[in-house]
């Protein structure tokens, strides 16, 4: 969450410390850091806590001298609600609930206005759930969120369960943005899962999505999958007022890792959001994306968008100097991206994916296997070969290792996918640049193909020389079938010299 948005919250709890009606008096500190808010409110706290420590403690000593009942009875009438919760820390749990028990809820709630959870945690973790409910409903008609923020991460589950049905969507959004330790979040989710469509809906409709994008940046990244699919799931509306809302609150830094944590269906429902296609949004995401870490964030996102919008973010990228074009490219390897970084260098212009193909990190084995590796699990050849055409012929006999580390049935789709674009001399320059058996592997796969005669077709008249020269080369290795095809393709196109060399030997001796 942007540092604005921390401040905010710790302004709201401050002035609720200070006695002051309206938090926004103090928005002369929401440009400083947060921490340095909640150090003071700490502070504060204690200072009101601590002045009367010895005399406090005396109070509670006191209460053990007399009966339960006659305590309770004591701090709603003689103490009050300000004094019960300063004594309150003194006294053993086990005694402060028998007290609390025989209290109305309405006076409960008016001393957990005034307690510390630093200093009454053992108390809160002990008062029964049903207890906890009726303080919460008494809170909660007040529309006192902030008390409620202060204690969620101190009350145990079942009471929290208890006092969740009390509260309304736009409640526990209040309390999501108001609590005391964020971590909490996960443990809230977890037990109103059933409730986050409707948490989030309110975000929209309510137009509080600065408490709604609190809630997202503050869940662990292991929740930030079905959150963001519950998101998609709620519409274009909805996901148009989010996006709308980041971009108001400048928190690309909180939507894009959610964003990439998405399923595929809900990550292409939100690239094909119109509002995502306007260039300040995309020049913003850009931004946030190439200067502020969250390439990898980005990726997932990009090969779902249009195609004009992929060339904004290809340009972007291709707009970086060499050394950083190449930590981006090692940023995408590390983290198995080449799925959604192919489409990017695709959606280059050639001089741009000829200069990626030549960076040093290019050039390296392993991302060059990565790349294959990607390529193939997600049969993205049509994206791929632009790319491996333009790396440098020192990266051949990778590539052709790489090649052969392919099933039989990868190579057969990189061999039907190449023969029905313009980059079969590509592939086919690559896989007989293999070791013998490598060859004789993909010729025989290239013999055996059902859809043969689309191969051969793709042998055209603009089919480098590179091509035939390297089929020349394993003339010997070649099936005798597929050496006979290739030498009438040849004929076809008009080279009768490459014909003559690739005709089978009975064919030649006649």
């Amino acid at each position: 969450m942007s540092e604005h948005l921390v401040a905010v919250a710790e302004i709201t709890k401050l002035a609720r410390l200070l006695g002051i009606d309206d938090p926004t008096e103090l928005d002369f500190l929401a440009d400083l850091p947060p921490a340095a808010i909640r150090e003071f409110r700490e502070r504060a706290t204690d200072l009101l806590f601590d002045r009367d420590t010895k005399r406090l403690k005396g109070v509670a000593s006191a209460s053990k001298l007399v009966p339960v009942a006659i305590s309770s009875k004591m701090a709603e009438k003689a103490f009050g609600p300000v004094l019960c919760a300063a004594v309150a820390s003194a006294v053993e749990p086990n005694r402060a609930i028998d007290i609390a028990k025989t209290l109305p809820a309405r006076f409960l709630a008016e001393c957990s206005v005034q307690l510390d959870p630093r200093r009454t945690a053992a108390i809160i973790a002990a008062v029964p759930p049903k207890m906890v409910a009726d303080v919460a409903r008494e809170l909660l008609a007040h529309g006192d969120h902030i008390t409620m923020g202060r204690f969620v991460h101190v009350v145990p589950e079942p009471a929290l369960r208890a006092a969740a049905p009390i509260m309304s969507d736009v409640d526990l959004l209040r309390i999501g943005f108001l609590l005391e330790d964020k971590s909490a979040i996960d443990n809230v989710l977890h037990i109103v899962s059933d409730r986050v469509p409707g948490v989030i809906r309110a975000a929209a409709d309510r137009d509080m999505w600065a408490e709604g994008i609190d809630l997202l940046d503050s869940i662990a990244p292991h929740n930030r999958a079905w959150i963001g699919d519950i998101t998609a799931g709620l519409g274009g509306d909805v996901l148009d007022k989010l996006v709308h809302a980041v971009r108001d609150l400048d928190a690309w830094a909180t939507l894009l890792p959610i964003t990439s944590a998405m399923s595929r269906d809900s990550l292409r429902l939100f690239a094909e959001r119109p509002v995502v296609h306007e260039e300040t949004i995309l020049t913003a995401i850009m931004d946030t994306a190439l200067d502020g870490g969250h390439w990898g964030n980005l990726l997932p996102l990009a090969p779902h968008l249009p195609d004009k919008q992929l060339a904004f973010v290809a340009a972007r990228v291709a707009d970086k100097s060499d050394e950083r074009l190449g930590e981006l490219i090692r940023e995408a390897d590390t983290a198995g991206l080449w799925d959604a970084m192919i489409p990017v260098a695709l959606a280059m212009t050639d001089d741009n994916r000829r200069r990626l193909a030549a960076l040093p990190v290019m050039q390296e084995p392993d991302v060059l296997r990565a790349v294959i590796t990607s390529t193939a699990e997600h049969e993205l050849w049509s994206q791929a070969l632009p790319l491996v055409d333009a790396l440098p012929d020192t990266t051949k006999p990778a590539l052709a290792s790489c090649i052969g580390d392919l099933t039989r049935e990868q190579l057969l789709t990189a061999l039907l996918t190449a023969s029905r674009g313009d980059n079969i001399h590509t592939l086919v320059d690559v896989a007989l640049a293999q070791d013998p058996h490598g060859r004789a592997r993909v010729l025989d796969l290239i013999d055996g193909m059902a859809d043969l005669e689309e191969f051969l077709s793709a042998l055209h008249p603009g089919t480098p020389d590179t091509v035939w020269n390297a089929l020349i080369e394993v003339r010997d290795e070649i099936p005798a079938n597929l050496l006979g095809l290739l030498a009438e393709r040849a004929h076809e196109l008009g080279h009768d010299d490459i014909a003559a060399h690739l005709e089978p030997a009975t064919v030649a001796a006649e």
